[in-house]
């Protein structure tokens, strides 16, 4: 049981780099090559981590046409973050508990 919880936490875990990627999508919209500048990243290791952060839904992308395809990406609201985790948390826990039930 407790390597099962060890796993939802490391999960759970937020990357030193999604958290400045989220504080900088704080300030307004960016694509990732301006993401990356500004981060001092690759722009490879940009994408990879905002996928992640988008299927977490502490990120929201917009579809973006103008001479060229590609995302924006913002922050989400911080309250709608906290309750998205809150919540994926919860079905973690509540996952472990029944998994303990039928040992």
């Amino acid at each position: 049981m407790l390597l099962e919880v060890a796993e939802v936490l490391e999960k759970f875990r937020i990357k030193p780099s999604d958290v400045k990627i989220y504080n900088l999508l704080r300030n307004g919209e960016l694509g990732v090559r301006e993401i990356a500048k500004e981060l001092n990243l690759s722009t490879r290791f940009v994408r990879d981590r905002l996928k992640e952060l988008t299927n977490r839904g502490i990120v929201k992308r917009r579809l973006v046409e103008q001479g060229w395809v590609g995302y924006k990406y913002t922050a989400e609201d911080p309250k709608e973050v906290l309750k998205k985790l809150r919540a994926q948390l919860h079905e973690e826990f509540l996952r472990i508990e029944k998994t303990l039930a039928n040992i």
